[in-house]
């Protein structure tokens, strides 16, 4: 079975910006107040995306 490459439109690029700008302030803010460290949130973020995404 052939997939074809997903190419966003330019307003499907601005919005996956918005999102992406939130969800790096979000986890800044997580590692402000937490010992949170980047294989902490890249483990939650990996989670999160197969639990919604698969």
């Amino acid at each position: 079975m052939r997939t074809t490459k997903w190419l966003p439109s330019e307003e499907e690029q601005e919005i996956m910006e918005v999102v992406w700008m939130q969800l790096k302030g979000a986890c800044e803010k997580l590692k402000e107040e937490t010992n949170a460290q980047n294989e902490h949130i890249r483990k939650m973020l990996l989670e999160m995306a197969e639990r919604y995404y698969t």
